[in-house]
C-alpha cells in the first residue's frame, strides 16, 4: 500500500500528521514532518499511526530523526495510537516509550 500523509494543524500550533499504509523507507514521513516545520508554527507535531500496518526500521529511523528535528525546533513530540504489529517493532527495539509516553518536549534530550 502506498503512504498517504494527511498534516492538520490547528490555531494553537498543533500539527497532526495522520499516516496510513506501510511505512518502509520513512522518506515520505521525513518530508511530511520537514514540511509542517517549515510551513508552519508548529507548537506540538503528533504522528497518529492507528491506519499504518507495518514500520520497517528506516520508517522508525524517521520517526527518531523527526522527533530530534521537532524538539529542536522548540516544539513537542508524540507517536499516537500504534497498532500491534507497529507497536511491536517499538517495543522490540526499545523506542516504545521514547515515542508514544506524553508529549515530549524541547527540555528532553534529542535523540538521532
Amino acid at each position: 500500500m502506498t503512504l498517504q500523509i494527511t498534516t492538520d494543524v490547528d490555531e494553537s500550533g498543533v500539527a497532526i500528521l495522520g499516516v496510513v499504509g506501510d511505512i518502509d523507507d520513512g522518506a515520505d514521513l521525513t518530508a511530511a514532518i520537514t514540511a509542517a516545520l517549515d510551513t508552519h508554527q508548529v507548537t506540538q507535531l503528533v504522528v497518529d499511526l492507528v491506519q499504518v500496518s507495518s514500520l520497517a526500521m528506516a520508517g522508525l529511523d524517521a520517526l527518531l530523526r523527526g522527533r530530534a528535528a521537532v524538539l529542536r525546533a522548540g516544539a513537542a513530540f508524540r507517536v499516537i495510537r500504534p497498532q500491534h504489529p507497529v507497536r511491536r517493532v517499538l517495543d522490540l527495539t526499545g523506542t516504545c516509550q521514547l515515542l508514544t509516553r506524553g508529549l515530549a518536549t524541547a527540555s528532553e534530550p534529542a535523540t538521532p
